[in-house]
């Protein structure tokens, strides 16, 4: 039986469809393509050997002590999630848009979109998939992504990516006459429950906040900056007025350093914050409490977590705590707040406050 993806393809055909899209990618972009990408149509099977290889370089970054066996294990299922989820994905070793035949009926049902609105929404999403192609030509995103410094930086370059492809794609689809209902759409929904789904609609939608706001204070040119000089946290997609210009507060990592000089402490990723808290409290509460956040670290001391969080003012530091003091031991320093969790975190917290005060 001929499922609608397939119905809907030999009408119109794939390059049909993205014909379409390239000339309004590349308005909405302000570059063209040398060569517009191919559309194929695979099978789950073709898809999850494409993505393996395209998820490489993340993955390794991810996870840089993993053994070759776990890294294997993890790209199968990273890429077999990836070929069951997807509507289209630009697949940069193959340099096409591949069309996962199996899927386009289960994700277009899931997301409510009509049998009358597929075209529109396969439209969409072909027009998101060749700002990824048109990124690839001009900026290679394997290099962006395996050029990463650590973990933070690679969710911080993906959420560039993504956010640029959702910017622009969303202005492609609107010149196409895509309804808004169906290039709006954010993976789970308006009302994302789970950290899965609250880690993937904050990404795109923290990563399209930030593209927009570069774009309204820079034009296409600070955009296209962000990917090529990509941010190194997480922290300045959630607070686009700070980059370039202004880095996170330093004072977490050096105050961590000067109490526990044999630790390394990292930096605390704005995006799992927010993800974490939105889990626990709600999406609102999560994005209020980190609205004046102004960076942080955290680092490993004797098995237990201790971390260092920054924030503009008292007003803002003194909720965070009030929060913190609900799951563990913390204390508040003028704008810093304090806090551990595992085994010695009360003691911790006051050698950090004691050593802060000298």
């Amino acid at each position: 039986m001929v499922n609608a993806l397939l119905a809907l393809l030999l009408a119109t055909g794939p390059s049909d469809l993205l014909g379409r899209a390239v000339p309004a990618v590349e308005e909405a972009c302000g570059a063209k393509f040398d060569t517009p990408p191919e559309v194929r149509i695979v099978s789950e099977e073709e898809a999850v050997e494409a993505f393996t290889e395209d998820l490489g370089p993340q993955v390794r970054r991810l996870y840089p002590t993993a053994r070759t066996g776990q890294i294997r294990a993890l790209l199968a299922a990273s890429a077999m999630g990836s070929a069951r989820s997807c509507i289209a994905r630009y697949s940069p070793s193959r340099k096409a848009v591949l069309i996962v035949r199996t899927s386009f009926e289960t994700q277009a049902a899931s997301l409510g979109v009509a049998p009358e609105e597929r075209e529109m929404l396969l439209l969409s999403v072909l027009s998101h998939e060749a700002v990824h192609a048109l990124d690839d030509r001009r900026f290679d995103l394997a290099a962006r992504y395996s050029g990463a410094a650590d973990r933070e930086a690679l969710r911080a370059v993906s959420l560039v990516i993504e956010g640029r492809a959702l910017h622009f794609g969303r202005a492609a689809a609107e010149r196409l006459s895509v309804p808004e209902k169906i290039r709006g759409i954010l993976p789970g929904g308006t009302s994302p429950e789970g950290e899965r789904e609250l880690f993937l609609n904050l990404s795109y939608r923290a990563g399209a906040e930030f593209i927009a706001a570069l774009v309204r204070r820079g034009g296409r040119e600070l955009a296209d900056r962000a990917l090529r000089e990509p941010p190194l946290l997480t922290h300045h997609l959630f607070h686009p007025e700070r980059w370039p210009a202004e880095a996170a507060d330093a004072r977490p990592g050096e105050m961590l350093r000067a109490a526990f000089p044999e630790s390394a402490p990292q930096p605390l990723s704005e995006l799992e914050l927010r993800v974490r808290y939105g889990d626990l409290d709600g999406l609102p509460a999560a994005e209020a409490l980190f609205a004046d956040y102004r960076g942080g670290a955290q680092a490993l001391v004797e098995g237990t977590n201790v971390a260092v969080l920054a924030f503009a003012d008292e007003a803002a530091a003194e909720r965070f705590l009030r929060r913190s003091l609900r799951d563990v031991p913390a204390e508040r320093r003028g704008t810093l707040v304090l806090r551990a969790a595992g085994p010695s975190a009360a003691a911790l917290v006051n050698h950090l406050g004691s050593e802060r005060e000298k």
